[in-house]
């Protein structure tokens, strides 16, 4: 990307990474309107802080928690959007302090696969008499 470009709109798969990397602030878009949002998880894995609509009924319990842990701002309106995203911009200390509460946030939550599966095969293994499965035996 040239250095003097200052905003970047992406819609593709598999370049979000890339582009968080090299930004300041991210907004996760899909959230101002009823759209639903989009996941928070990436922006804040980098380090950025991140702002959001009121739409995030697809992602409603990472906003929460992102919100709970301060590493991010919900915003309501186009007017308050600018606003955070500024207050972001002109304020480097309180940018890193935003991000690194949001990268804690993804490294404190880590291993949910592995929790899902374990939960998964007690409660199968309960509900099959505490028999092991025909692929473990």
């Amino acid at each position: 990307m040239p250095d003097d470009m200052e905003v970047v709109v992406a819609d593709s798969m598999g370049e979000l990474l890339m582009l968080y990397a090299a930004s300041d602030v991210a907004f996760v878009g899909g959230s101002l309107v009823s759209i639903g949002g989009h996941n928070l998880l990436e922006a804040c894995a980098v380090g950025l802080p991140v702002v959001f609509g009121q739409y995030m009924f697809n992602f409603e319990e990472i906003s929460q928690l992102t919100l709970a842990r301060d590493a991010g701002r919900q915003v309501s309106s186009v007017e308050e959007l600018v606003t955070e995203v500024s207050a972001y911009l002109d304020d480097a200390n309180l940018r890193f302090e935003t991000g690194e509460r949001g990268q804690r946030l993804v490294q404190q939550n880590r291993g949910a696969l592995e929790k899902t599966v374990t939960l998964v095969t007690d409660l199968l293994g309960e509900s099959c008499g505490g028999q092991e499965s025909a692929s473990e035996s």
